[in-house]
């Protein structure tokens, strides 16, 4: 075709009066499937069903998922050491009193850790929050709103253990 009009390949095909170009009458496989049915187009489809019809997103260091499971293993001493809790329970629960001036620079001083630790983990876990968007992975909002409650929980144990012991000079 030798036209100066801008015709689309389908147009081409339609306008064509060669039996190629003209519709298969037979069932067969090939007939069957369009052109497009290739993997390769296929892809974008199938790509978004797995990501929920999220785009992707930026991965990296500073991501929302990084500050996540960087609040978990900040979490993860205070959560699993027994010193506060038994601190704790030691000024709550009994009438012991500290003996020295040196016994309570001690006991503050598992206190700050403990304290410390929760401060961090509540910071990091709120950075991760702060940073989600709606293409973070529900599990890192999920573990940051978990981990500032518990991190919150031991800063707050930290503090009442502080006040009960230095009451008890």
């Amino acid at each position: 075709m030798s036209t100066s009009e801008n015709t689309t390949p389908a147009d081409d095909a339609a306008s064509d009066d060669t039996p190629a170009a003209a519709a298969p009458a037979d069932d067969t496989p090939a007939a069957a499937a369009p052109a497009d049915d290739t993997p390769e187009a296929n892809a974008p489809a199938a790509d978004a069903f797995l990501d929920a019809g999220r785009a992707a997103s930026a991965p990296g260091v500073l991501s929302a998922e990084t500050f996540a499971l960087a609040s978990l293993l900040l979490l993860a001493p205070a959560a699993t050491g027994q010193r506060l809790f038994e601190l704790f329970g030691r000024f709550a629960f009994t009438d012991v009193t500290l003996e020295t001036e040196g016994h309570l620079a001690s006991v503050n001083a598992d206190l700050l850790a403990y304290g410390g630790l929760g401060v961090l983990t509540v910071l990091t876990a709120s950075l991760s929050l702060f940073l989600g968007r709606a293409t973070t992975r529900p599990w890192a909002c999920w573990l940051s709103s978990a981990t500032v409650l518990a991190g919150g929980l031991f800063v707050v144990l930290a503090i009442v253990t502080y006040v009960i012991a230095a009451g008890r000079i």
